[in-house]
């Protein structure tokens, strides 16, 4: 079996290029002691169909829109296994994810708004904070940079953060709730394999109680419905014990979590293709990965 590894865009991870880097690795590390054999590239390489047809398997940390597109176009003539599979890496630029988040059982979500940009970057404030502030996130992709997702605790705050976007080409935001409360990270590979969680800054937080089979399942909720197997995200844990969904993401850099996580991507990535090896020698694989749509 081989298995190629497609590193993340340096702009698309902002503070995070080596930690990208690094959980890749050390799951290829983990798959070539298994025998697979194992190749990393960069994302400006060339992806076209003599290049990746060589592949079993495939882990795609890249986020650009025209390389997703074409991973997408390729899933659906190869046989590789994809993971995360383009269509959900897709599924994670943010005006996408809070539409499918905000449709899926069992996850809720902070008020959020989809608005275009006008040319002037004057956004008005969201019906629903007529008097507190909001966060505003461009609709595309996760943040490039610290400007990407702004907090504006005013209508003038607001029009500046609209104008900045504009000046950068953002042409769709997110308008989205404030939600007081734990800002809490966690990472998760499945869905229902592995999860785990921390507190963003533990020494801010104020410890609120929850549940964390709570967080667990809304998390794996959420990634079942966007299409994620290697996923993390964000939520916030609020004074009464409500979970908020707040952002989800594909191959995140499992940095604090980095060996563990490794060994439990392997081991999905293995049972993946040991399937798709099943199927091949029954007869029923048609060619393509289940979630190419």
């Amino acid at each position: 079996m081989k298995c190629l590894g497609i590193l993340r865009e340096t702009q698309n991870s902002p503070g995070r290029v080596s930690d990208d880097e690094a959980i890749l690795r050390a799951v290829l590390d983990a798959l070539r002691a298994h025998g697979v054999e194992t190749e990393i590239i960069r994302p400006d390489a060339a992806i076209d169909e003599e290049s990746m047809g060589q592949w079993d398997l495939v882990l795609p940390m890249c986020e650009t829109y025209p390389r997703l597109k074409r991973l997408l176009e390729l899933s659906r003539i190869l046989p590789a296994v994809f993971l995360n599979h383009p269509k959900a890496a897709l599924g994670c630029y943010r005006e996408s994810l809070i539409r499918t988040l905000a449709g899926t059982p069992g996850v809720v979500v902070p008020r959020s708004e989809i608005r275009a940009v006008p040319e002037d970057g004057a956004l008005a404030p969201p019906d629903f904070a007529p008097k507190g502030g909001f966060w505003m996130k461009r609709g595309d992709v996760h943040n490039t940079c610290e400007h990407d997702v702004a907090y504006a605790a005013s209508a003038r705050a607001a029009a500046a953060v609209g104008r900045d976007f504009r000046r950068r080409e953002i042409t769709r935001v997110v308008l989205q709730e404030h939600v007081e409360g734990d800002l809490i990270k966690f990472y998760g590979v499945g869905p229902g394999q592995w999860f785990t969680w921390f507190h963003h800054d533990p020494a801010m937080a104020r410890k609120l109680a929850f549940q964390p089979e709570d967080l667990a399942a809304t998390a794996e909720s959420g990634a079942r419905a966007v299409g994620l197997e290697v996923f993390g995200g964000d939520a916030i844990v609020s004074p009464g014990g409500r979970i908020f969904l707040i952002d989800l993401n594909s191959w995140p850099s499992f940095a604090r979590v980095r060996a563990e996580a490794a060994v439990q991507i392997s081991r999905l990535a293995l049972a993946r293709l040991r399937a798709k090896k099943t199927d091949e020698e029954l007869g029923g694989c048609d060619g393509r990965d289940e979630r190419a749509g």
